[in-house]
């Protein structure tokens, strides 16, 4: 099943509820009979706190840890044992019934950051449990809000935060980053900025979209789209018109699903300062105010494509190397073709391989398999296949089978024709 855990604002302080799936897309909110709300133990809520983020995590092998709960909160609440503002964590074997860490907070205010955090968990690039948090901006520069990468061990004492990424001169003069959620996607990470409009003088702009960004190491960001949006806010009158925040990323056969925070209610600082505040549930003008969450969807791989600015157009790979043997394509090729040739570290054209001998693709598909003439594959074994005999019984072919030729380092052209390229990949 699909679970969700989601923040709450009927009460001030926050409350962390929990959800259930088939689908990922039609919820169910159980009666769990944990936290007392109003004299009534008839809810879903399981935690105190905000922002929260939970992880599933079997590295350490603890079952009684294997749900981790990251949430800012304030202190005692609902009985819960709490401690001075902060990052706070807890405990679960199942993700519903939880106990929080003695120490709380795990990450204090004395670390020099703020609420809006994101938990990505484990992360095997750095062998190390990774957050990306919002620096407190009067212990950190620039003086605006930020985002940045932090590391632990054990899951209880965290490293010195690392800038990740913050506003430049593409953004608006008032523009920054409220927080930046990431996903591990294939060899590479992809963030979700949610860049933050303030109008710190009138007040009148005060809504959050995604922005997109992209890292190989995972501490350091770029946005290879500018300030280009991935996810906007929606027109005026709708639920999400002020805020537009992807959570998390879940892939789910040729779909992205991107589960994303929306409101129609602006960050009014200046309104909680003085009290005049829209909170959800309120009418304002005629429209109630209300915090929710959406799902966006986009194809697998689909952040990008390569396409050609005429009708055909070519694009060719520096020098790579691969152990695969069958090149994949992501490409949408409905209304022309795709063809690869090759090529030598030269750049001259191999034998069999040429853009002649390899069969034209001509469809949309997430994933197909390029073959050249007689049904080669990038890595080619001549018939008969030799076959080795497993230990259990099974033959499987012999992988010493294979021409070693293409094992040097080649170069993919692709001949491009009003079709798109999303991705490529050699398995």
């Amino acid at each position: 099943i699909y679970k969700m855990w989601y923040d709450t604002y009927k009460v001030t302080d926050g409350l962390i509820a929990y959800a259930t799936s088939q689908d990922g897309l039609h919820w169910e909110k159980p009666d769990l009979g944990i936290v007392e709300v109003a004299g009534s133990r008839d809810n879903n809520i399981v935690l105190p706190g905000r922002n929260a983020n939970v992880v599933k995590d079997d590295i350490l092998n603890e079952p009684a840890k294997r749900y981790k709960a990251f949430f800012w909160h304030g202190g005692p609440f609902l009985g819960m044992p709490g401690g001075p503002s902060g990052h706070h964590a807890a405990f679960s074997p199942d993700g519903i019934h939880w106990k929080v860490y003695p120490n709380n907070p795990m990450v204090g205010k004395d670390h020099g950051t703020s609420d809006g955090q994101f938990l990505l968990g484990w992360d095997p690039r750095h062998g190390k449990y990774v957050a990306y948090m919002r620096p407190y901006v009067k212990y950190f520069e620039p003086s605006a809000r930020t985002v940045a990468w932090t590391a632990s061990e054990d899951f209880g004492h965290w490293g010195p935060l690392v800038l990740a990424v913050a506003a430049d001169e593409l953004d608006g003069p008032c523009d920054e980053y409220y927080r930046m959620t990431v996903m591990r996607y294939e060899s590479v990470y992809v963030g979700f900025i949610w860049v933050y409009h303030n109008d710190r003088q009138e007040y009148l702009e005060q809504s959050r979209e995604t922005l997109l960004a992209f890292s190989r190491n995972g501490i350091t960001f770029s946005r290879p789209f500018g300030v280009q949006k991935l996810l906007e806010t929606g027109p005026k009158g709708s639920w999400d018109s002020q805020s537009a925040g992807i959570c998390n990323v879940i892939s789910v056969g040729d779909e992205l699903r991107f589960y994303y925070f929306g409101s129609n209610i602006p960050h009014d600082i200046a309104g909680v300062k003085n009290g005049t505040h829209s909170w959800p549930g309120s009418v304002v003008d005629g429209e109630r105010r209300a915090v929710a969450v959406g799902v966006a969807r986009l194809r697998r791989d689909g952040f990008t494509s390569v396409e050609p600015e005429a009708r055909e157009g070519v694009l060719t790979t520096t020098l790579i190397s691969f152990l695969g043997t069958r090149l994949h394509l992501n490409v949408d090729a409905r209304r022309g073709r795709v063809e690869v040739e090759v090529q030598d570290m030269e750049g001259n054209p191999i034998a069999g391989y040429t853009r002649a001998e390899c069969g034209p693709i001509s469809s949309d598909s997430t994933d197909i398999v390029v073959k050249w003439r007689g049904d080669r594959d990038i890595i080619h074994a001549e018939p008969p296949l030799p076959m080795l005999k497993l230990p259990d019984g099974r033959e499987v072919v012999n992988p010493m089978g294979y021409k070693h030729r293409l094992r040097k380092p080649v170069k993919l052209k692709f001949h491009i024709k009003d079709a798109k390229l999303y991705s490529f990949w050699v398995n």
